[in-house]
């Protein structure tokens, strides 16, 4: 059998929850299989990239490090809109430990469906290797191994695939005022205590030193106020610092968005007035998601 995908990593359960919070997002994904090219060429002219302009003028050196160490990757990506078309998904994984592509085309797109993804990788223990391959001999299914040499154990899944349209979502980039930082276990606890009041909304504004998180129900309101600390909440200011940044989301979604808290230390939100609310979250050691949230009314 030929095999035109594998890919292997040891970071198993960071992809497990990675497809739990996309599940809870979204039904069907295609994800697109990518092949080793330069980092500094841009592979997929339908990507989407949100600018964060404090990330690249402050550590310009350390990127430019990067780069050459992560040059010669292949990888996947997932970009979907949920049925609602008030978030989008983006995420692009390419820190696998082995990853071989030996596709004739410049990329391969396979339909999933993610609860059946979700029901295989439920099978595994917290210490499994995980292995994705196709075989080109039958291409409508994706094998999923879970193995544990610990155990001496092996758990073989192969996953009928789907057909699904391959949309297109062009977004121009734009830079965000604000870049606000802080510890993924925070953002949880915020967005935990706001539903806990029945608040059905957030509203995040922003100064060049503080965030205001607020929500209102029919049991009162609840107010926030969160200043930078050493090893807490920072803000990177990329405008005027008099400036003044507000918009109002469904928790419902940001509630869903901090399942990723366990993918890593910090997360990053990108705001801007009457524009969507970027939520990056590191997915490990593999690459990132962004969960692009679109505002809603506030409340009266």
């Amino acid at each position: 059998m030929v095999k035109i995908i594998e890919l292997k990593t040891t970071q198993s359960s960071a992809i497990k929850i990675l497809v739990d919070t996309l599940n809870s997002l979204l039904t069907d994904v295609n994800i697109t299989f990518y092949p080793e090219h330069d980092d500094d060429k841009e592979y997929d002219s339908d990507e989407s990239e949100y600018e964060d302009d404090s990330e690249s003028s402050d550590n310009n050196g350390s990127n430019s490090t990067k780069k050459n160490k992560a040059s010669k990757r292949g990888g996947i990506v997932i970009k979907e809109v949920n049925k609602t078309i008030t978030v989008l998904v983006y995420c692009k994984l390419d820190g696998f430990e082995e990853y071989k592509y030996n596709y004739h085309k410049s990329k391969l797109m396979i339909g999933v469906k993610l609860p059946n993804l979700l029901k295989c990788l439920k099978c595994m223990t917290h210490f499994d290797t995980m292995s994705w391959i196709i075989e080109e001999e039958d291409m409508n299914k994706l094998i999923v191994i879970l193995e544990s040499t610990e155990r001496n154990e092996k758990k073989i899944f192969k996953l009928n695939l789907m057909d699904l349209d391959d949309e297109k979502y062009e977004i121009e980039p734009v830079q965000f005022p604000y870049c606000i930082t802080m510890p993924s276990q925070d953002f949880h606890k915020y967005c935990k205590d706001m539903a806990s009041v029945m608040a059905s909304k957030m509203d995040i504004k922003c100064t060049s030193s503080m965030v205001f998180l607020s929500g209102k129900s029919d049991i009162g309101s609840v107010d926030f106020q969160v200043g930078e600390t050493i090893g807490g909440l920072q803000i990177d200011v990329n405008t005027d610092k008099n400036e003044i940044v507000q918009g109002n989301f469904e928790l419902k979604y940001l509630t869903i968005f901090t399942k990723c808290t366990n993918l890593c230390n910090e997360v990053k939100l990108f705001l801007k007035n009457d524009y969507a609310l970027v939520v990056r979250y590191q997915v490990a050691a593999l690459g990132e998601i962004k969960l692009v949230l679109s505002p809603s009314e506030p409340e009266i």
